[in-house]
C-alpha cells in the first residue's frame, strides 16, 4: 500500500519551543488516516523538519510499502536523500537511514511552496502552531 504524509516543523522564538506535524493518507483512495502534532524541546526549524518526517514515517501502518513525503522543507528533501553534506543533524539523520532500511520502504519526496494554499501544507503548518497553542510538550517524537 502507498501512502502521502504531509509534514511540517516549525520553532518559535517567541515561546522557545518548536512544533512538528504531519497528516498521513492512504492512496486510493487518498483518505485521512493518522495524524499528530505536538511540540518538542529547544529545536531548530530544521531539526523539527526532520523529526516530523521520521514521526511520519515511523508511524507508517504495516502494509505501507512506498511512501512520498511532502514537506516545504529542501532542506529536510537535501538531508535526506543525500544532495548535501551531512554536517549536522546526523543523529537525526542516522534514525531516519535506519527505519527507512528497517521499514524496507521505497521513499519519494516532493516539495511544495509554504503558505501557498496547499490544503495539507497548511494543515500541517496550522497543527504546529496548535501544538505550540496547547503546548504538549514531549522528548519523543516517534
Amino acid at each position: 500500500m502507498h501512502y502521502l504524509i504531509y509534514t511540517d516543523g516549525a520553532y518559535f522564538p517567541e515561546h522557545g519551543r518548536s512544533a512538528i506535524a504531519y497528516v498521513m493518507l492512504k492512496t486510493q483512495p487518498n483518505k485521512e488516516v493518522r495524524r499528530l502534532h505536538q511540540t518538542v524541546k529547544g529545536e531548530t526549524s530544521s531539526r523539527a523538519e526532520l523529526k516530523a518526517i521520521i514521526s511520519g514515517i515511523y508511524a507508517l501502518p504495516n502494509d505501507a510499502n512506498g511512501v512520498t513525503i511532502i514537506t516545504d522543507s529542501q532542506y529536510a528533501i537535501d538531508a535526506c536523500l543525500r544532495r548535501c553534506v551531512r554536517y549536522k543533524n546526523n543523529d537525526l539523520l542516522d534514525l531516519y537511514d535506519k527505519i527507512v532500511k528497517e521499514r524496507d520502504l521505497q521513499i519519494t519526496f516532493n516539495w511544495v511552496r509554504s503558505h501557498n494554499g496547499n490544503f495539507y501544507n497548511e494543515l500541517c503548518d496550522s497543527l504546529c502552531q496548535q501544538a505550540i497553542n496547547e503546548y504538549t510538550t514531549t522528548d519523543n517524537y516517534y
